[in-house]
């Protein structure tokens, strides 16, 4: 679910962690590639899957989602379609609907930890195959999100297989990424967290170095609390 920091001169001794919506970009991206399929012509009712994803915005941001049925919904119109038709959709969309929406301040810090030889990393509750090339797009070295099941002509099923990268998921999945990769950060990484989402509360209380960027009402109420920076990137 991720790739390796095998760039680096030296093993990096630290880590951040970012978020993706309203962190890194300014939106939702599960939103604005739905926007792009139905101007592709992918999607019979438009305005029927824009209000649905409206309604499941309002669940997440009152922590009361349920993310396997909003997963399937996201992936409903994937279902028959080919994995390389859709990655040639998926880069078209991030050059053109994602590029022009990230914050760059935000990417400015990503990038910095780069710099600084910290690794960086992007965990998203949107699924792998938008958040990879994001990720890869903003100079991250790595993507956690779900993952979408492909049956075996490669093409989508409509459901989607793994840990689900949402609230105590992100967790499991930063948890199981590590047990998988010689990373060396038993020994002691520094790390750093970035979300805007009440929902990531459990990702921001394991990282030594929490940020609260563009934070929902929710996370500011406790970052303010806690003494926690809070950022805005927008």
């Amino acid at each position: 679910m991720a790739t390796s920091r095998s760039h680096l001169p030296r093993p990096p001794s630290a880590l951040a962690i970012f978020d993706l919506d309203d962190t890194l970009l300014d939106g939702d991206c599960t939103h604005l590639w739905l926007e792009w399929i139905i101007e592709c012509g992918w999607v019979e009712d438009g305005e029927v899957l824009l209000n649905q994803m409206r309604e499941h915005d309002k669940q997440y941001h009152a922590g009361t989602l349920n993310m396997t049925d909003h997963l399937r919904f996201s992936l409903a119109p994937l279902v028959g379609r080919s994995r390389r038709s859709v990655r040639e959709q998926v880069e078209a969309f991030v050059e053109a609907s994602v590029r022009p929406r990230l914050m760059q301040e935000g990417v400015e810090r990503l990038q910095q930890h780069g710099r600084d030889g910290h690794a960086t990393l992007v965990i998203s509750a949107s699924m792998h195959h938008l958040v990879e090339p994001i990720a890869h797009a903003v100079g991250a070295d790595g993507a956690l999100a779900t993952l979408p099941e492909f049956d075996a002509s490669d093409r989508f099923t409509g459901e989607p297989t793994g840990i689900q990268t949402y609230q105590r998921g992100k967790l499991d999945a930063f948890e199981a990424w590590l047990s998988s990769h010689d990373t060396g950060f038993a020994e002691g990484w520094e790390t750093w967290g970035y979300s805007d989402s009440f929902n990531d509360l459990p990702l921001l209380e394991f990282v030594d170095h929490p940020h609260a960027t563009q934070p929902d009402a929710r996370l500011r109420e406790t970052a303010e609390a806690r003494g926690w920076p809070v950022l805005q990137w927008r």
